[in-house]
């Protein structure tokens, strides 16, 4: 008995489990495999859902014919920025500068008293209720969770563990701060019942909070049940000045520490749920480290956080630094279910986290006092590809049966000359906590220079100093910024930015407009067959294949999407206006210089910077007085911003997918 001697639902599901490109070989093997591949909702459902970068969502009620005519719908208006109408949403309190959007959340913080720095409470609301929200303003739409304390940062994990993680710092009854992780049900804001230490004790210092206000910062993600937290401490008041932890948020475990410098390091990001990407300004790397274990055995040792890879960044030019790189991945990979009851989601698809790119905002100055800022893009795959092709054997560094490091407190004249932790215990001294500082060696790990991994996968991106203050502008494979543009009355307005990095959309629109421009040229349709452009038989076009006739993702169902790039080489940049929407966009598939027009001595590198990550950009033809954009799945929001630079209102531009 043949294969195709078995029943097409059969086949079907068997097929099902076949990615994108082996589907495509079934379809050459001869006309009856392609015409079931071709004609199975459930098979061209699959296909796209791949070429797009998204998983199916099997809480949502809907058929596969629905989710695949709603797929391509929302890609369709992605690639002309087509809106629904904008719904703007004023604050009702006063903003402070934390925030977060993650999920399908946005979480504000709150000032009650008036303080610069943290929050006195936080404020979240489904982006959903805020675009249905009712018209009064002084209707609800805002949950609020008060922990009694300063809050310094916050870490959300919303539809795996309903859980917000809430850093603080609180004056003691002896009149020191206390500095805590606070960890809580988002949709109660109780204590989350799966912690079993909901309060996480970091440190206290023998000051009044009043001394240290507005001197510590925290980084803050969670995975699965790691936590993991980057704390600056005062400056002075600790040794070391800051450190990066790693816990199993639910057994309350601490599983790995290192004691960092804090002008090195500010942020991190997950590339998976085991690996993290951690920039060092004053080395200008990037460092991967790799998490080893989510839970320690009875009496196993806590373990020093390593570097298994470092990335060099381009060679700084003379006189200019690092400041800061701040950076972000999202959706995250997680080898949980997103299952969190009181946020399960009925979206028919989500993204992939393993097509997510990843971005790095990296802020300098020079010796006149300039500042200059950049983004860089990159797929969290190539990271990945990159740790697993150079792989180092870590060599561990055990802490003894003495407690974890602990800050060490500020010295007072009325201090013990031996300095004691929260919990009494002796603290360890500077020079018995182990270094966090990898130089060049022969043991230790692998340092590839920014030739040997940066241009082929990357694309560097000049910013502008207000719109990378906010970093929850990337969400799959698309980023979103604003660029300024001055206008007659001297006042600024800015138009929304689109970059998508998928290389399946980069040929699909690469395609669709130079077929488009070679039409209004005169050549005939059946002339467009060419270099660059892969002729597609009428048997692939039509319905249940995603390419009929004004389905509007175009052309390119068919081609190799990994060597899409190479096949486009030839074009350098390809200009174009979508005639709906007037929509400005490009497509770019070559390598590009950063600062190009620019002298050596006052570029930012010292060497010269190309990058070739394949992109198309989509700019708004409206122009909007935002003084940044966001980007959560399906919505870009724009920020509207006082005299002080705080939010004052919301404008949520939801892209159009059909009823």
């Amino acid at each position: 008995m043949s294969l195709l001697q078995l029943s097409p639902e059969l086949l079907v599901q068997i097929l099902s489990y076949l990615d994108y490109q082996d589907l495509q070989v079934c379809r050459r093997v001869n006309w009856a495999m392609n015409k079931l591949i071709q004609s199975s909702i459930a098979l061209q459902y699959s296909m796209q859902l791949q070429l797009y970068g998204y998983e199916d969502n099997p809480n949502c009620p809907l058929v596969i014919a629905d989710k695949l005519r709603l797929l391509r719908q929302q890609e369709a208006s992605w690639s002309r920025l087509d809106f629904e109408k904008e719904t703007s949403v004023r604050i009702p309190f006063n903003p402070s500068s934390i925030y977060d959007l993650t999920d399908g959340v946005l979480l504000l913080g709150e000032s009650l008293s008036g303080i610069q720095t943290g929050a006195d409470t936080v404020r979240w609301a489904p982006l959903s209720r805020l675009i249905s929200g009712q018209p009064d303003p002084s209707s609800n739409l805002w949950e609020k969770i008060d922990v009694g304390a300063h809050i310094i940062d916050v870490g959300l994990s919303v539809e795996e563990h309903d859980l917000i993680v809430v850093a603080t710092d609180r004056e003691t009854e002896d009149h020191h701060t206390k500095f805590e992780l606070r960890l809580i049900q988002l949709s109660t804001g109780m204590n989350h019942p799966l912690a079993s230490k909901p309060a996480i004790t970091l440190a206290v210092l023998p000051v009044p909070p009043q001394a240290v206000a507005g001197q510590s910062s925290v980084c803050i993600e969670i995975i699965g049940d790691l936590l993991c937290f980057l704390f600056h401490y005062p400056g002075g008041s600790t040794i070391p000045p800051a450190m990066f932890e790693v816990y199993n948020w639910k057994t309350g475990q601490c599983l790995q520490f290192r004691g960092m410098d804090c002008p090195s390091y500010s942020t991190f990001t997950f590339l998976s749920p085991d690996v993290i990407a951690l920039p060092n300004c004053t080395d200008n790397t990037i460092e991967l480290c790799r998490i080893s274990s989510t839970s320690l055995e009875p009496g196993e040792c806590i373990k020093e956080l390593q570097s298994s890879c470092i990335l060099q960044l381009p060679v700084l030019g003379r006189g200019h630094s690092i400041a800061q790189v701040t950076c972000r991945s999202e959706p995250k990979m997680t080898k949980t279910t997103r299952n969190a009851p009181a946020f399960k989601s009925t979206e028919p698809f989500h993204l992939r986290p393993e097509d997510a790119v990843v971005i790095f905002n990296v802020m300098t100055h020079d010796s006149q006092g300039f500042h200059e800022c950049l983004t860089l893009i990159t797929h969290t795959a190539a990271l990945l590809r990159i740790l697993d092709e150079h792989p180092y054997e870590l060599t561990s560094v055990l802490l003894p049966e003495a407690p974890r490091p602990t800050p060490r407190p500020l010295p007072s004249e009325d201090s013990p000359a031996t300095q004691n932790d929260a919990n009494g215990q002796p603290l360890p001294s500077s020079d018995e906590l182990p270094s966090a500082s990898f130089k060049n060696s022969p043991t230790g790990p692998p340092r590839l220079l920014w030739a040997e991994w940066g241009p082929k996968i990357c694309r560097f991106l000049e910013a502008s100093f207000g719109a990378s203050r906010w970093i929850t502008t990337t969400c799959g494979q698309r980023y979103v910024t604003v660029e300024e543009d001055p206008i007659e009355d001297d006042s600024m307005h800015s138009t929304i930015v689109v970059y998508d990095f998928n290389p399946h959309n980069v040929r699909r629109l690469a395609m669709q407009h130079r077929k488009r421009r070679r039409l209004l040229r005169g050549y005939r349709p059946s002339d467009l067959g060419g270099p660059g452009i892969d002729y597609m038989p009428h048997s692939t076009v039509g319905p249940g294949t995603g390419l009929e006739p004004g389905a509007g993702i175009g052309i390119g169902q068919g081609v190799n999407v990994e060597g899409s790039a190479a096949r486009m080489d030839h074009v350098s940049l390809i200009p174009f206006t979508d005639p709906m929407t007037r929509v400005i966009g490009q497509i770019q598939c070559e390598p590009t210089e950063l600062m190009a027009g620019y002298a050596m001595q006052y570029r930012i590198f010292d060497e010269h910077v190309r990058t070739s990550l394949p992109f198309a950009q989509l700019s708004s033809y409206k122009t909007y007085g935002y003084g940044a954009v966001l980007l959560d799945r399906n919505m870009v929001i724009g920020v509207k911003l006082n005299d002080a630079d705080d939010i004052k209102e919301l404008v949520i531009h939801s892209i159009r997918r059909g009823s």
